[in-house]
C-alpha cells in the first residue's frame, strides 16, 4: 500500500497560525460595545458611586491601531493569519513565532490595507518570539508600557486581527485576572509569566497587543485555554522587550534554505499498515515543481536523513532547514518503495530560496 493511500486526507504538517496544544489553544488564524456611566447605589441609607472613567477604550484603540499589522503565511502545505506589532519606524515587527515558524511566504497587511512581503529576521522558539523585517516608511511605533506594573483587576484591551477577517483589527475588553501564570503544553513546551486576562483572544489574534487605559502594550497576545472560559493569556511586554532588543542586536542573518517539500511524519503504525521499511521519517507529500527537491525527490519518498542529521519527522526537516541556509550544499538520503522492493537514495540538493521570486 502506497504512503498516500495510507492518509485519507491530507495531514497539514504544521498548522500554520493555528497551532493548538492539549489545554492552551494558540491563538492564531465574531463583540459588544461597552460604555462607562456613573451609577448610584443606595446601601442601608449610604450613597455609593462609581464615578465616570470616560471613553478611554476607543482613545487607545485609535491611538494603537496604526501599529497592528495583520500577518500571512504560506507554506506548502496552507496558509494562515495571525497578527503583529510595529516596533520601530525600520520596519521591524514582533509576532509569535508559531505563526511564521514553516513559512514560505510572510505578508504584513498595514492599517492602510498595502501588502508588504516581509523576512524573517529573527527568532526564539523559547520565547515564541520572531521578529520580521518589511520595507516601508512612515510605520509608526507602538508605545510599550512596564509589565512589572500590571496589579490584577486592572482593565485591559486586546487588539488584534481575529479569524483573519478584512476590515481592521478587532477589540476585546477585560480585567487582568492574574499575574505570572505558567502553562504546560501537551508536547512539553512550557511558558513562564504570562498575563491571564478575560479580555478575548481569538484565532488569528495571536502577535496582537494587549494594552493598558494609558494605550501602551503591556503584553503580546498568545492563546487560550481550551477548557473553561474567559481563560486568555498573554506574554508579559517586559520578557518580549528584553528579548526584542537582543534579537535585534544580533541583526539580520541569512535567510533558511528552501527543499520543496511538504508532508507528514511517519509512525510506526503507518509502517506497519503499509509494509514501509523504517518506522519514523518524513514521508513525501507534495513537491513543489519549482523547487529543488522536484528533481529527484517524488511523493511517497521517505527522507531518513539530510546530510549527517537524522530525520524523524517534519520538525527535524523543519529545523535543519532553519539552520541551512539557501545556497548549501546537502545529500538528502530517501527511502522509495515498500517491501522488499524498496531502495535507498542518497540525493545531492542545493537548498533554494524561501522567497518564490528570490
Amino acid at each position: 500500500m502506497r504512503l498516500q493511500q495510507l492518509i485519507k486526507s491530507w495531514v497539514v504538517a504544521v498548522l500554520l497560525g493555528v497551532s493548538s496544544l492539549a489545554v492552551f489553544a494558540m491563538a492564531c488564524s465574531f463583540g459588544s460595545s461597552v460604555t462607562d456611566e456613573s451609577v448610584s447605589v443606595g446601601v442601608e441609607g449610604s450613597l455609593f458611586e462609581r464615578p465616570e472613567t470616560g471613553p478611554w477604550i476607543p482613545d487607545v484603540v485609535e491611538r494603537l491601531t496604526p501599529s497592528i499589522v495583520q500577518i500571512a503565511v504560506r507554506d506548502t502545505d496552507g496558509s494562515g493569519s495571525g497578527t503583529g506589532i510595529v516596533f520601530d519606524a525600520d520596519g521591524t515587527i514582533i509576532t509569535n513565532w508559531h505563526i511564521v515558524q514553516n513559512a514560505r511566504e510572510i505578508e504584513v497587511v498595514l492599517p492602510s490595507g498595502v501588502r508588504l512581503p516581509a523576512t524573517l529576521m529573527r527568532e526564539d522558539s523559547d520565547l515564541d518570539l520572531a521578529l520580521l523585517t518589511v520595507n516601508a516608511e512612515g510605520l509608526v511605533a507602538a508605545e510599550f508600557g512596564d509589565s512589572g506594573d500590571l496589579r490584577v483587576g486592572e482593565d485591559v484591551v486586546s487588539i488584534g486581527h481575529a479569524f483573519g477577517l478584512s476590515g481592521g483589527p478587532s477589540v476585546s475588553r477585560g480585567v487582568v485576572s492574574a499575574l505570572d501564570r505558567t502553562v504546560v503544553g501537551s508536547d512539553g513546551v512550557v511558558f513562564d509569566d504570562l498575563i491571564q486576562t478575560d479580555a478575548a483572544i481569538n484565532l488569528g489574534s495571536s502577535g496582537g497587543a494587549l494594552i493598558n487605559s494609558s494605550g501602551e502594550v503591556i503584553g503580546i497576545n498568545v492563546g487560550s485555554l481550551s477548557v473553561g472560559q474567559g481563560a486568555n493569556f498573554a506574554l508579559d511586554i517586559n520578557t518580549v522587550l528584553d528579548g526584542t532588543n537582543r534579537l535585534v542586536s544580533l541583526g539580520a542573518r541569512e535567510q533558511p534554505g528552501y527543499l520543496g517539500v511538504g508532508g507528514v511524519d511517519v509512525t510506526a503504525y503507518m509502517a506497519f499498515q503499509g509494509a514501509l521499511p523504517v518506522s519514523e521519517g518524513f514521508g513525501v507529500r507534495y513537491v513543489d515543481p519549482q523547487s529543488p527537491a522536484a528533481a529527484e525527490l517524488r511523493i511517497d519518498d521517505i527522507i531518513v536523513n539530510i546530510d549527517s542529521t537524522r530525520i524523524r519527522g517534519v520538525t527535524d526537516v523543519t529545523e535543519f532547514l532553519r539552520l541551512h541556509p539557501h545556497g548549501t550544499d546537502v545529500v538528502v538520503t530517501a527511502i522509495r518503495g515498500v517491501g522488499d522492493s524498496a531502495v535507498v537514495m542518497e540525493i545531492p540538493v542545493t537548498l533554494g530560496s524561501p522567497t518564490p521570486d528570490a
